[in-house]
Order: structure tokens, then C-alpha cells, then sequence
């Protein structure tokens, strides 16, 4: 072995979040993240869900089926499903539900839970899926979150999965808002 081998220091391999994220960039966060944008014009498949999934429905009514209880459907709603969830879609007789749909592994999903700088006071893990209507600044967000993980997952960006995790956390903001009484 050289001395300059010997005197060299190991490469450390940092992400955009800070050399103290690296773990979490590595090991953590979403690395298979996708998204997509898709109809449903009659009743789907149960979909058997593996993945911390968000789905927001852009146009269309209808019901989602999680777990054997119908959920009504309409513009605007964002609904999180964690893993092990069985869901389907069934739109309304002559509508069709326009749905975006993003997925992240349960790594990614425990460190938003974990992560410092959310405040939320009472987390608990709902038997039923958070199921929203939204409205103002909170529709701007969601939609602009799905069309930033849509378009990341198709980009060549070296910092795409940041960039989609970013937006991950805006939806998991969303979903874990303080309800107003």
C-alpha cells in the first residue's frame, strides 16, 4: 500500500439533505418511486396495496372500496393508503374517475412519521384511510405535489427521488393537518 493510499481519506458519500440524511438517502428513501395519471371508466380490480400510497381524484364521482367499506368520491379528494390496504374503484354509472396515484416504500413512509419537523401531537395510525376533500391552499398543494412526483419520475434529474420525497412530504402534511372543530 502507498502512503498516499494510507493518507487518503475515504470518499464520504453525502445527499443534498446534509451529510447526517445520508443514511436515509441510501437506505430509506424512495429509490422505485412511481406515479402515474389514469382513468377508470367501470369498477377495477381490487388492487392488494404494498407500497404508502396517495391518490387524489382530479374529475369524476364514485365510490373507493378499501377494505369492504365504501368511500364516496369527487374532485378534489386525496386519500392515503398505507400498506396492506385492498382497494378498488367503482365511478358513478356514466362518469369516469381521472386519478393520480403515487407510491412510496414504508421506509420512506416511517421517516416522515419520525422526521423532527413535523409537529404533530397525537399521531395515530387511523383504522379508515384518510380520506379528504380539499380545498384553497391545500388543493394548490396536492395538485402541484402530484404533477411534481409525476414529472420527476419520468426525468432524467440525478435528484429526482429528493425532489419526489420533497413532495411526498407536502402530501403527508396534508393528510396530517390539525382538523378543524
Amino acid at each position: 500500500m502507498t502512503n498516499k493510499e494510507k493518507n487518503s481519506e475515504p470518499v464520504k458519500e453525502t445527499s443534498n439533505f446534509g451529510e447526517t440524511h445520508s443514511y436515509f438517502t441510501k437506505n430509506v428513501l424512495p429509490r422505485s418511486m412511481k406515479a402515474h395519471k389514469y382513468k377508470v371508466s367501470m369498477p377495477n380490480s381490487y388492487i392488494h396495496n404494498q407500497d404508502n400510497t396517495f391518490v387524489l381524484v382530479t374529475s369524476g364521482t364514485g365510490t373507493i372500496t378499501v377494505n369492504g367499506v365504501d368511500y364516496r368520491l369527487e374532485p378534489d379528494t386525496l386519500i392515503s393508503l398505507g400498506c396492506f390496504h385492498v382497494y378498488r374503484f367503482t365511478p358513478d354509472e356514466g362518469q369516469v374517475l381521472k386519478i393520480t396515484e403515487a407510491r412510496i416504500n414504508t421506509g420512506a413512509y416511517l421517516y416522515l412519521i419520525a422526521n423532527p419537523y413535523f409537529k404533530i401531537d397525537k399521531f395515530t395510525v387511523p383504522s379508515e384511510p384518510p380520506i379528504l376533500k380539499l380545498s384553497g391552499l391545500m388543493k394548490e398543494v396536492a395538485y402541484q405535489a402530484m404533477e411534481g412526483i409525476c414529472t420527476e419520475c419520468v426525468s432524467d434529474n440525478s435528484d429526482k427521488y429528493n425532489m419526489c420525497f420533497c413532495y411526498i412530504t407536502d402530501l403527508f402534511a396534508i393528510v396530517n393537518a390539525p382538523k378543524k372543530s
